[in-house]
């Protein structure tokens, strides 16, 4: 049962939110406060909203019928991801059952929140960084707003997971995101920004792709907003290269230590996920039967339909760049730190 429910909420996809938690845990290493429970507790209530709010957008996706459009662009030869939903297609689950299910994971976050939120003496920064959260992810799909609808949900995900995973973390682990003493910690929230715009880019990846999905279903994403190619992957270039020049900004003014610069390793891939868009945009085929394995890993990929992986296999190599990049991050961290202490 928990093994299907994980599988219908895309558990895959937990990556792009558990490698930058993880990273914001080891960050806060060395810092007055610091607790690795508080911040493992932390980072299980993101993964468990990441999985309910996978499950919530299905929900309303299937209420608004948004498969259907996909289904018939398919049949007249378009591409359109169709692998949406099908516990529900199938028959297997009912409405009632996936209700169910959203309740359990966000409850079990909740739980999550309330025992670092009482470990954290009511800490009041934390609950206005969970309310922002809880309500953009909430009305993401959710009417009346239904901000991904409206050319924000590109926002909505980066606000969500980057700078409210980030510094609710952080907080969460040490208590230290703001003191009188050390001020505003500002490079946990730059590091939040970058972190921001991977997962942007990891969403605008399936918006992109399915523009043409998107504006006959009247879901008007930012690629149907920006509507030609050269604006969308001027957008997609920007969300996916300013991480790595936030970090170079931040190395030359001294702000961080110069280490960080190994994150430039994940340049090539990051370059070959910008070629694989500017080659869908040309309707150039990519092949995709072996992706490289310099790409990162593609899970299940024997198993994935044949119509699906063009989409799938941009999806992965972005998600890819934003796990590398949170991995080199903690690494670089882990080491200096180690080092201090030593010294």
């Amino acid at each position: 049962m928990i093994k299907r429910w994980l599988y219908n909420a895309r558990s895959f996809a937990v990556p792009q939110n558990l490698m930058p938690s993880i990273l914001t845990v080891v960050m806060a290493l060395g810092v007055p406060g610091f607790n690795i429970w508080l911040g493992l507790l932390a980072v299980a209530g993101v993964c468990l909203v990441h999985l309910g709010g996978n499950l919530l957008d299905d929900y309303f996706d299937y209420q608004d019928e948004l498969l259907d459009y996909r289904e018939e662009l398919r049949k007249e030869g378009e591409k359109a991801f169709t692998d949406k939903y099908p516990y529900l297609r199938d028959g297997s689950t009912t409405l009632g059952q996936l209700k169910a299910a959203i309740a359990v994971f966000f409850g079990l976050a909740l739980v999550c929140g309330l025992i670092i939120w009482v470990a954290r003496d009511f800490d009041m920064t934390l609950v206005i960084i969970a309310a922002v959260a809880a309500f953009l992810c909430f009305f993401y799909s959710a009417p009346p707003f239904k901000l991904g609808f409206h050319g924000l949900g590109e926002l909505v995900i980066g606000i969500c997971f980057g700078p409210c995973l980030v510094c609710g973390v952080y907080e969460s682990t040490c208590g230290a995101l703001y003191t009188p003493e050390t001020g505003f910690a500002w490079h946990i929230l730059m590091l939040g920004i970058a972190i921001g715009m991977f997962v942007t880019n990891i969403l605008y990846t399936h918006s992109f792709v399915e523009r043409h999905v998107d504006d006959v279903s009247h879901k008007k994403t930012l690629a149907v907003l920006l509507r030609t190619d050269a604006a969308g992957l001027t957008a997609y270039a920007i969300f996916l290269f300013t991480p790595f020049l936030l970090i170079v900004g931040c190395v030359l003014t001294g702000y961080i230590h110069w280490a960080y610069l190994f994150v430039l390793l994940m340049l090539p891939q990051a370059c070959w996920v910008m070629w694989a868009m500017v080659m869908f945009a040309r309707k150039v085929e990519v092949p995709t039967d072996n992706p490289p394995k310099w790409l990162g890993p593609m899970d299940n990929w024997e198993n994935i339909e044949q119509d699906n992986r063009y989409y799938l296999m941009r999806w992965y190599a972005m998600r890819n760049v934003n796990t590398g990049f949170c991995l080199i991050m903690a690494m670089v961290k882990l080491t200096l730190y180690i080092i201090s202490v030593a010294g």
